[in-house]
């Protein structure tokens, strides 16, 4: 008995030392990039790309979970820049931002912080493209600041409170006292050996583009990120479910983009519903895209900025007359 017990506490302690050797190793060969602020004692992390005299809105994206701000920097970030300010927030417990506490782990804690650090950048009425659950966060941003925000992209959004086993394994690491444990022992290793099969079934119908290669898996397999990624996935239906009833009260030109064959997130369940639920808003259902489409169709997603755009310009010459 107490050579089993022995045994384990020994390989735990092992998997605690090697996950704590790849993390050190995976921020040193993948240092931060961008700039770092401070909001309501949070340290953030973002990339800040483009003119910042530009006369277009500026742009905030925001990345799905369990990635980082680097998802923009592979995929449109430098077409979005050529003519307006865009920043890219690595999300709280992402990439290089500090975690906030689990109770602010909702798509609307989420957004108060986010939106405080887009006034501290003195970026006004922005455009927020949302991809996947930050797509929650972008439309909590506008709802509980409307006067604030310029306009949304929504990209392949959980947006309703539908019924998801799927998520309960993903939220191991939030549970208390033992999520810890299992981010830093054995959840590192295990995550390793799926997330070949998890990255493709992200991207399907499309393939992982080889750009993704420079997101190392030990960067992504923190225990902090995964501790991160969970307890704000755990929120998810709860924040979408108190959101839902209000989305009718969105104003701001909108766009919603999603791929017809997204494997993580079902259209019809969540993109069409948010379309149908938003005056005036615009829908686009991709062909042969998946869960990726800033990857996949990057033309599409720029288009939908620009939409966006050209729809905030009307308004505004509409209120000047």
């Amino acid at each position: 008995m107490r050579s089993g017990l022995a045994f384990a506490a020994g390989l735990m302690a092992g998997l605690w030392l090697d996950t704590r050797r790849r993390t050190n190793r995976a921020e040193r060969e993948h240092p931060p990039t961008g700039h770092f602020m401070s909001v309501g004692g949070t340290r953030l992390h973002y990339l800040d790309h483009g003119p910042k005299d530009a006369t277009a809105p500026p742009v905030v994206f925001l990345h799905g979970n369990g990635t980082t701000a680097d998802d923009w920097a592979l995929s449109v970030l430098d077409e979005a820049a050529r003519h307006r300010r865009c920043v890219c927030f690595d999300r709280p417990g992402h990439g290089y931002s500090e975690a906030t506490p689990r109770r602010e782990a909702g798509p609307a804690a989420q957004a108060a912080l986010l939106r405080a650090a887009a006034r501290k950048l003195g970026l006004k009425r922005p455009i927020v493209v949302g991809h996947s659950l930050a797509g929650a966060v972008a439309l909590a941003w506008a709802l509980d600041f409307p006067e604030e925000i310029g306009g949304l992209v929504i990209l392949s959004a959980f947006t309703h409170p539908t019924p998801r086993l799927d998520f309960l394994p993903m939220m191991g690491p939030a549970i208390p006292a033992a999520g810890p444990l299992l981010s830093h022992t054995v959840l590192p290793p295990l995550d390793r050996l799926i997330l070949p099969a998890m990255m493709r079934r992200i991207f399907e119908p499309n393939p992982v583009p080889p750009s993704y290669n420079e997101l190392p898996p030990d960067l992504l397999l923190r225990p902090k990120q995964l501790e991160a990624a969970a307890a704000q996935l755990a929120a998810l239906i709860p924040g979408v479910a108190a959101m839902a009833p209000r989305y009718s009260e969105i104003r701001c030109p909108m766009s919603v983009v999603a791929g017809r064959e997204d494997r993580i997130v079902d259209p019809h369940a969540h993109a069409v519903r948010l379309h149908n639920a938003v005056a005036g808003s615009t829908l686009h259902l991709l062909a042969e895209t998946g869960h990726m489409p800033q990857h996949a169709r990057p033309d599409a997603v720029m288009a939908a900025i620009e939409r966006v755009e050209r729809a905030m310009t009307t308004e505004s010459a509409h209120a000047a007359t």
